[in-house]
């Protein structure tokens, strides 16, 4: 047996006795949460001090057992996710796995030659974001072609998730003039609300068979055709079906083709808990190695052969990652998904409404009051408050329906955030 089927053997046993462990803990600590209760009921008789001191602590047992079971079985997927990658990793040379965590080279990669974070700026695959959380990086060459995939969380600037899933970046080896967007279609209503407010055109598919599958955009109509072949539309539609993702959208932007997963996570099902390591790890890697080699065949669609020069150039994984996207750790996202934005976002506005509601109402009632009155008795004091009240209610209104406007506008609509070209017909900086 060689060196390296007898690593993977090895790694392969770890993983199920670790998997084996924790279903027994977890069975375990399930049945001390189940037994307990019942036996203090037994065994908890009034009047003896003794025998009530033992079933509470049998109460308390129970308790434990049922917060550590969940616990237990919470905590074997993300172990397992760090170790498949590396199993994945040492089973493909030239692909390394960088944990977000632990090792610091995943943040440096995120400002690498294959993967520039601040390229996804603008570019159509995610709302605008102004930090970032890195889980897990692959990065390395499949097919000749530079590449990295990361699992990360993509935060705007009061601190909310506007992106989680994988985003993939593969280097070509010649850029490609001005920016080319395939989403997925989402129906006319929805294609409509996705591209309103944004400069980009939409771009007719020449193949009628992809219409009903995928939305293109791209502000150069005839590059976008160049691009978007019957073959490149193929591995596009292959490429989906293949990442089981709750979204797909990719761009082709000057050296890189940039890939979106939303939801996607390497993480495995609790459920294989369930099934021996080898049962469904072999699959799991195929997948992945696929989820890899898949866009680099797509660049070798696009008939862009890399030069010998820039075949033997070596990728840097160090280099720093574009000013404007500040990378930080899990820590500092307590409160920051989906749902917490919209609480957080969505409920401020509904303060605004409730109190210029609230605030204005009274003075509106009051003044109608006094109006009905033929203003006796009224003090220019009162008078004031009155008036005050109906700005500040008038005001405070505005701002909540303006806040509540911009989150709608801004929620799952990235093609907003592209700027719009120049009259001169050049893109902008952002993207030339």
């Amino acid at each position: 047996m060689s060196a390296a089927a007898a690593g993977e053997a090895s790694g392969l046993a770890r993983l199920e006795r670790r998997r084996r462990l924790t279903l027994r803990w977890a069975l375990a600590a399930a049945a001390l949460g189940l037994l307990c209760w019942p036996l203090a009921l037994l065994l908890g008789e009034e009047g003896d001090e003794t025998r009530e001191m033992i079933g509470g602590a049998f109460v308390w047992l129970g308790v434990i057992g049922l917060i550590a079971g969940p616990w237990i079985l919470r905590a074997w997927p993300r172990f397992m996710e760090r170790h498949m990658l590396d199993a994945v990793a040492r089973a493909w040379p030239e692909v390394s796995h960088l944990d977000g965590e632990r090792d610091h080279r995943a943040r440096a990669a995120l400002g690498s030659d294959a993967f520039e974070i601040g390229a996804f700026q603008a570019s159509g695959l995610a709302e605008p974001f102004a930090s970032a959380s890195v889980d897990h990086v692959l990065t390395g060459r499949s097919h000749g072609v530079p590449f990295a995939l990361a699992q990360l969380r993509l935060l705007n600037q009061e601190g909310y998730r506007v992106f989680g899933g994988v985003l993939a970046s593969f280097r070509l080896p010649r850029p490609r003039p001005g920016l080319t967007i395939v989403t997925r279609e989402r129906g006319l209503l929805g294609n409509l609300i996705a591209r309103t407010g944004s400069g980009i055109e939409r771009v007719a598919l020449e193949d009628p068979h992809f219409e009903g599958v995928f939305e293109a955009y791209g502000f150069d109509q005839v590059q976008a055709r160049v691009v978007l072949t019957a073959t490149m539309l193929e591995r596009l539609k292959a490429l989906d079906e293949l990442a089981h993702a709750q979204g797909f959208t990719c761009a082709f932007r000057d050296q890189h083709l940039l890939i979106a997963f939303k939801g996607m996570r390497w993480r495995c099902a609790l459920w294989r808990v369930l099934q021996p390591v080898r049962a469904w790890l072999p699959g799991y890697r195929a997948w992945l190695e696929e989820l890899i080699a898949l866009p680099a065949r797509i660049v070798a669609t696009l008939d862009l052969d890399a030069p010998a020069a820039a075949a033997g150039r070596p990728v840097s994984a160090a280099a720093p990652a574009r000013p404007g996207v500040a990378l930080v750790g899990s820590h500092n996202e307590v409160f920051s998904a989906g749902l917490w934005r919209l609480v957080g976002q969505g409920g401020m506005a509904l303060v605004w409404i409730a109190s210029g509601a609230l605030f204005g109402g009274l003075a509106a009632a009051f003044g109608w009051w006094w109006w009905e009155a033929g203003f006796e008795g009224i003090s220019g004091y009162f008078l004031f408050m009155i008036l005050l009240g109906l700005a500040y209610g008038a005001g405070a209104i505005s701002a909540g329906l303006y806040l509540l406007a911009r989150l709608a506008w801004t929620w799952g609509a990235p093609l907003r955030g592209i700027p719009a070209p120049r009259s001169s017909g050049r893109l902008p900086d952002g993207l030339a």
